[in-house]
């Protein structure tokens, strides 16, 4: 993989980008939105499913501290607790760029967020989404009536 720049010290991944799976479910993510990471996150990532109808991929060492803020906060003692976690944790798979620099997306995952061609992938602080591109612009659709409620809720005084 070539030199990509690397303009930010933290994680924090931002924008929405147009991709395509190939009929083998591989993804080559836009070069902007890789060269938002550290060189080191580049190559090994971990997808899962998401709470909306997308899923999550994250850097490797990102995943790696999620997992630990996960296991400081919830007692796997109580029921809730190992339910939780397993849910969290079992649809999760790491996935690494291969030669041309493609990721393989799992099977059951793409079924889960209904990925098939056109997606599109948003980035979110420390992870990217990745969205079927109909799913997304019907969301966006339903949604986008809210910006101005949420932009006052969320960044008002």
């Amino acid at each position: 993989m070539g030199k990509l720049p690397y303009f930010c010290q933290a994680v924090f991944l931002f924008g929405e980008y147009s991709a395509r799976l190939d009929p083998k479910r591989r993804l080559v993510i836009p070069n902007p939105l890789l060269s938002m990471l550290p060189e080191e996150h580049r190559t090994h990532f971990v997808l899962q499913r998401a709470p909306d109808p997308c899923l999550w991929l994250y850097p490797l060492p990102v995943w790696k501290e999620e997992l630990q803020k996960l296991h400081e906060k919830v007692n796997l003692f109580t029921p809730e607790g190992r339910s939780f976690v397993r849910l969290f944790q079992s649809g999760a798979q790491p996935l690494s760029l291969d030669s041309a620099n493609r990721l393989l997306l799992p099977k059951a995952l793409c079924e889960y967020a209904g990925l098939n061609g056109d997606v599109i992938l948003i980035g979110m602080k420390d992870r990217i989404e990745v969205w079927d591109s109909a799913t997304y612009q019907q969301w966006l659709t339903t949604n986008e009536t809210n910006r101005v409620e949420w932009l006052q809720q969320f960044l008002g005084q």
